[in-house]
């Protein structure tokens, strides 16, 4: 372990002296997560019937809860809710590509060249 890497609490290095990408910290999520005892997907489960969607689903409750936190007008809670959400995303997508950082640039590419509203979507 680098020595004069910025330390957690915890004696970790510091996460956000690591992060260069939207994919290392996937893999960061996915390392944290398989030490704390959590499955994480492979990119063979994405044939399983109930491995993305239980996943998905999980991403929809921490909507869910920053909703809530919203509601409650409680903005700590909101961004802690927000984080999981992109949590659970990036574990998710870090074990179906090993370059999400490649896909999500090619979707702002593709969003910089739509319409104005899409052709006129209201919402």
């Amino acid at each position: 372990m680098n020595q004069d890497a910025p330390q957690a609490d915890d004696g970790r290095p510091d996460s956000s002296a690591r992060c260069s990408s939207l994919s290392d910290l996937a893999s960061e999520i996915r390392e944290i997560n398989e030490a704390n005892g959590w499955s994480v997907l492979r990119a063979e489960d994405w044939s399983d019937r109930y491995k993305v969607p239980g996943i998905l689903a999980l991403v929809h409750s921490e909507i869910s809860e920053a909703l809530e936190g919203f509601r409650a007008d409680d903005r700590e809670n909101f961004l802690e809710e927000m984080a999981d959400v992109l949590i659970r995303v990036l574990d998710c997508v870090g074990g179906l590509t090993a370059d999400f950082d490649s896909v999500v640039r090619a979707k702002l590419e593709k969003n910089r060249r739509r319409s104005h509203r899409h052709g006129g979507k209201r919402v």
